[in-house]
């Protein structure tokens, strides 16, 4: 715990500070002394500091906090004067009881005025009048009362403040419990909340603790009403609870407990929509809102997952050093963390991340299936294939997970071979398709892969119709396919990839996000289900270009894959091998690379049979024609 004493100089932060740690027994520092010498030397003379000379000093003083909160904690003596400043002060998540001695000018001046010894003149009282920005989640005390009544006024504040934790989560899920032991491992003190069914979900709180003994600073609770009274202001407080109806319940039960200035961050797969009303709808109350996507499932939460918040932008500064600490890095050590924008920016682009997922998952399985059934290659020489091709730069998380589940056995058996053959799926998926579809932004890669997970939950009408249409596969030269696979792969990847970020750059735009590409994709590099090393190739291409086919950079590989994906598709279909994600690649890679379609016999037909009218190639005016096509 750390006890701040801010306001101007002259407010009587050391006296107070000095006699507050004798009071509490904790050591006592003024931030003065850690001031660098030339700003000493500066405020000697009469200049007041500026930003550019307060930053490497409130940086310094964030970081000494850390290491005097690891020792019991301390008293702290600084004039954090603007709200920038004590943002400074609080990057690194520590616990901050904050103090502030208000008092009228003319009493702080003449207090200035009988100081010895000080290098700060009362000439610049003004201008840090003029500085001081008033703190919103601060104690406010009055200097104008002695300065034993001041020291027993904090000390019966720190008393009842029951306030215990800096971060709150609710929901002990996977996902929940992943996060908040990677909280409190970063030295985070945390509070942790879950319902309470009855033969149901039993002390889910306390368990988690009870189950890891090794991390400290993890406080359960079963009562909401004492979860959030343990929680420091502004309050942070993160759902980890499925998307949908839930979400708003809990929000509701909450507002009965919160207060203006808290922050509450869903970090569910709420639909995007959603989570824009819910950000308006909490600011009637004056609640800050972040709907904020993650990704890397149990692991990534537990090591360094890829946060997606957006929302309240201020709820978001509140929230950024401690999910900063948590966060995975990318291949220059920066958090893969990205304030994507506002309203439910942060859920959509974590929609998109789920689709490309999607997309990802079916085109191995795809290759996978075409390897095993349409080229009769075993296993181990699929898993040399895969292992090959990641060390040879297509290497991903998934590619990964792939390869250990193709080398898992039971009994000495394959274990994916006895894995029922129906994929499910959360709706991330079908969401993305939908707002592709709303947005005009063709989507049908994705769109298949969806639909793929689909056709896997018909089991029996599959099985069925396998003996009504029975496939005669043609032979295929294994030798001249093979040699086409990765490029194929490497191909399709791509495409699921431009056809994300390019519903990413539609959506954005239409709702006036400024989201920007290359910080979303360096957020996937690490901590994400789908980081690769296309993904860091990526992220570098989205800083001179916003369209994957239209970089300079990828121009060539865009050439030669397309060729190999368009040989291997052919040849798959051929062995009767669904290859539904692949395929709808490359359709729509000709179909956006073809400048002259057959969509005028489209649009003639529309006219044909219902009206609608078209424009000629000839008239630059745009005026719409019609004619009589069928004669009665």
């Amino acid at each position: 715990m750390i006890i701040l004493l801010m306001g101007v100089s002259g407010s009587g932060k050391t006296t107070i500070g000095r006699m507050l740690s004798k009071k509490a027994g904790l050591p006592f520092y003024d931030a003065d002394d850690f001031h660098p010498k030339k700003n000493v030397e500066k405020m000697q003379k009469g200049l007041p500091l500026d930003d550019e000379d307060r930053t490497p000093w409130l940086e310094k003083l964030s970081d000494e906090m850390v290491d005097w909160e690891e020792n019991g904690g301390a008293v702290l003596a600084c004039s954090a004067l603007k709200v920038d400043y004590r943002k400074i002060l609080r990057r690194n998540g520590v616990q901050i009881h904050w103090f502030f001695l208000k008092g009228d000018e003319a009493l702080i001046a003449d207090r200035m005025q009988q100081r010895e010894g000080h290098y700060m003149p009362v000439t610049l009282l003004s201008s840090q009048l003029e500085t001081l920005e008033l703190p919103r989640h601060a104690t406010t005390i009055a200097i104008d009362q002695t300065p034993e009544k001041i020291v027993e006024d904090i000390m019966s504040d720190l008393k009842n403040n029951k306030a215990v934790s800096s971060f709150g989560i609710i929901g002990m899920g996977v996902m929940g419990s992943s996060l908040a032991l990677n909280l409190a491992e970063k030295n985070v003190k945390i509070s942790v909340y879950n319902r309470t069914l009855q033969g149901v979900e039993e002390d889910v709180a306390k368990k988690l603790v009870e189950a890891h003994p090794e991390v400290k600073g993890i406080l359960p609770f079963d009562k909401l009403d004492e979860f959030v009274e343990s929680l420091e202001q502004p309050r942070k407080i993160l759902m980890m609870i499925p998307a949908g109806q839930i979400v708003d319940q809990q929000i509701a039960r909450l507002l009965t407990f919160v207060d203006k200035g808290d922050v509450i961050i869903d970090g569910g797969n709420s639909f995007f929509e959603d989570s824009a009303k819910r950000q308006q709808y909490l600011q009637g109350y004056g609640i800050h809102f972040v709907g904020m996507g993650i990704s890397g499932g149990r692991d990534g939460a537990r090591k360094g997952p890829s946060l997606m918040p957006g929302g309240s932008p201020e709820g978001f500064d509140l929230i950024g050093p401690f999910i900063e600490k948590i966060a995975g890095k990318d291949p220059n050590g920066k958090p893969c963390l990205h304030y994507v924008g506002p309203d439910g920016a942060g859920h959509f682009i974590k929609m998109v991340h789920n689709s490309i997922e999607y997309g990802e998952m079916q085109v191995l399985a795809e290759i996978y299936a075409f390897m095993r059934k349409g080229l009769g290659i075993s296993v181990s020489e699929i898993v040399k294939t895969f292992q090959k091709w990641s060390n040879q730069g297509s290497g991903s998380y998934l590619m990964d997970a792939t390869l250990a589940i193709l080398t898992a056995e039971k009994d000495g058996e394959l274990l994916l071979d006895n894995i029922l053959d129906v994929a499910g799926q959360t709706g991330t998926g079908g969401w993305a398709v939908s707002t592709a579809a709303k947005y005009g932004v063709p989507y049908a890669p994705l769109t298949a892969a969806v639909t793929a997970r689909l056709i896997s939950t018909h089991k029996e009408v599959r099985g069925s119709m396998s003996q009504t249409y029975p496939r005669q596969a043609e032979k295929i030269d294994q030798k001249e396919i093979l040699g086409a696979l990765k490029g194929a792969y490497q191909m399709a990847r791509l495409v699921n990839h431009e056809i994300g970020f390019s519903l990413i750059k539609k959506v954005g735009t239409a709702e006036n996000w400024g989201l920007n590409l290359s910080e979303i994709a360096r957020c996937w590099t690490n901590g994400s289900i789908i980081q690769s090393s296309l993904m860091e190739k990526l992220s570098g291409v989205f800083k001179s270009s916003d369209c994957l086919m239209a970089s300079a950079v990828l121009k060539e590989r865009f050439e030669k894959d397309s060729k190999d994906l368009a040989e291997v598709v052919g040849a798959g279909l051929k062995a009767g091998v669904a290859m539904p994600v692949m395929s709808a690649a490359i359709n729509y890679f000709y179909g956006m690379s073809t400048g002259q379609s057959a969509a005028n016999l489209v649009q003639a037909l529309r006219d044909c049979f219902g009206e609608h009218g078209y424009r000629l190639t000839d008239d630059a005016s745009g005026k719409v024609h019609r004619n009589k096509w069928m004669k009665k």
